[in-house]
């Protein structure tokens, strides 16, 4: 079975006042190369990032030598979520992917382990549409799509993300509950990147 991942770093931070992806945990570490790092570690074939035509890249992190990754390019990006996810989307169906595994930029703790929990329920379970990530009764991101939805996420619009899909009756899944709750901090404005920052240098003293 193959399971495809896309990257979704083509936010314009417009909460942030510029793009997430560069801004520094550490001296070292920029945002957008964390969570990308663990999902090269997850065998996606192959793992699309989605970026910004003005992107200079400088953030991604080395890719190791058995990495699938590539670029792309969304001139739309900056009209919402949905078009950066249509342009992965776009990107990886010549592959003829059984399953997608889709992820945001500014999640700094997401771990391979939980990406390899969605694959490993999907595999076990093919029927399914999707398999999702929960924190505290809520619907986050990453998440596994199976082929059948490809078509309706295509069919998502503006910064409508995949909450809907997985509230409706009309599609099979399951979510996972995953600890800690950090797992899922995102950086969706300056104030949440503090809070990140912050735990991201309390791990380094850990």
């Amino acid at each position: 079975m193959k399971v495809a991942g896309i990257y979704l770093a083509a936010g314009p931070g417009s909460r942030m006042g510029a793009p997430k992806v560069p801004f520094k945990l550490s001296p070292e570490v920029k945002l957008g190369s964390i969570a990308l790092s663990e999902l090269e570690r997850c065998s996606l074939e192959p793992l699309v990032v989605v970026v910004r035509a003005d992107d200079n890249l400088e953030w991604l992190p080395p890719a190791n030598e058995q990495s699938t990754r590539r670029t792309e390019t969304c001139l739309t990006a900056h009209l919402g979520l949905s078009f950066s996810l249509r342009c992965g989307l776009n990107a990886i169906l010549p592959m003829q992917p059984d399953a997608v595994v889709v992820a945001i930029s500014d999640q700094a703790f997401i771990t391979a382990s939980l990406v390899s929990r969605l694959k490993d329920t999907y595999v076990r379970n093919p029927g399914l549409d999707y398999v999702a990530s929960t924190n505290e009764g809520m619907n986050m991101p990453p998440a596994l799509f199976s082929r059948r939805m490809f078509t309706v996420l295509q069919g998502l619009d503006g910064d409508k993300g995949a909450a809907e899909i997985m509230h409706s009756s009309e599609y099979k899944g399951v979510v996972l509950e995953s600890d800690p709750a950090r797992l899922f901090m995102d950086a969706g404005s300056r104030f949440d990147f503090g809070d990140i920052r912050k735990e991201w240098s309390f791990r380094g003293e850990s």
